[in-house]
Order: structure tokens, then sequence, then C-alpha cells
């Protein structure tokens, strides 16, 4: 069993490093593009009619891989008001995995439609001939992680639940 949790946890750094190095990457190439693109407007060197193509799919892969990498670390956008009146109790760790349900449930919606969005992509960039895939395929990605993770939350609500039944109080 340990073998298992540290190949998983081996897992888990290795898709965190891999999520966070990636939008560094695309942060820092849309900075020199943009940078770039102000810079050629005013002295012009040479065209930059692919710029839009790129731009769009360094954006969203950074936006779909940056929500797996922030949903890894439930650092994502949400209310804690209610959560947190109910922090270490029962009623919390019922919330959160019902939370988390809701959660998966519009997970592998976006996923669903990502991969199907994915798959039904049959046309190129028209600059760069680039296939659209590379364009929405960051959906279906994203959201298995993302997924992954819930339940990966949901199993550790359920565990603090069955501590809490057998008589496990944290401080």
């Amino acid at each position: 069993m340990n073998r298992v949790r540290d190949s998983l946890s081996n897992l888990d750094r290795t898709l965190a490093f891999a999520m966070r190095s990636l939008c560094v990457v695309c942060i820092v190439l849309l900075l020199v593009l943009l940078t770039g693109n102000v810079l050629f407007r005013f002295v012009p060197i040479m065209s930059m009619g692919w710029y839009d193509e790129i731009v769009e799919m360094l954006f969203a892969w950074l936006v779909f891989i940056g929500s797996a990498a922030l949903w890894r670390e439930n650092s994502h956008f949400r209310v804690e008001w209610l959560s947190s009146k109910l922090e270490n109790r029962t009623a919390g760790h019922v919330l959160g995995a019902i939370v988390e349900l809701i959660s998966l449930f519009f997970l592998a919606v976006m996923t669903h439609q990502g991969l199907r969005l994915t798959l039904l992509a049959n046309d190129w960039t028209p600059i760069l001939k680039l296939p659209k895939r590379l364009l929405y395929l960051d959906i279906p990605i994203a959201g298995g992680l993302m997924i992954a993770y819930g339940i990966r939350n949901i199993v550790h609500h359920i565990l603090l639940l069955k501590a809490r039944s057998a008589g496990y109080r944290p401080e």
C-alpha cells in the first residue's frame, strides 16, 4: 500500500511540475510575443500575421492547464464562508464531498464536450497551418486532471468522515 501511495505521490509531484512549467512557458511566450508585436508596429522589421494564432493557443493552454494546477492545490476561486464555519466538523466534510461531486459533474460535461470538440475539429489555422485540435486539446486534458484531483478530494473527505466516526477529532 505504501508503494502505491509513494507512486501516486511521485506522479502528483511530476504532474504539478509539468503543469506549472507549461504555464510559465506560456506566460513567457505570451510576454515575448506581445512585446515583439508592439515593437514591430513601431519598427516594421517583419510581419507578425501569425501572431493571433499563437496567442490564442498559448492563452487557452495557460488558462486550462493553470486551472488544473489551481484545482490540484485547492487554490481556485471559491466562496469559503460556509465551509470555514463548518471546518473540522462532520457537516463540513459532508458539504465538501457534495461540492466536489457537483464539481465532478460539471468537469465531466466539460471534459466530454472538450474531447468531442477536439475530435470533431478538422480545420487548420489559416496562416501557420496548425491543426485546430491543438487549440482544443487542452480542454479534455485539463478536465481529466481536474476530475482526478476531484476524486482525490472526495476520497479525502470520506476518509476524514470515517476517522471522525471512529472517534478521531482533529484540533
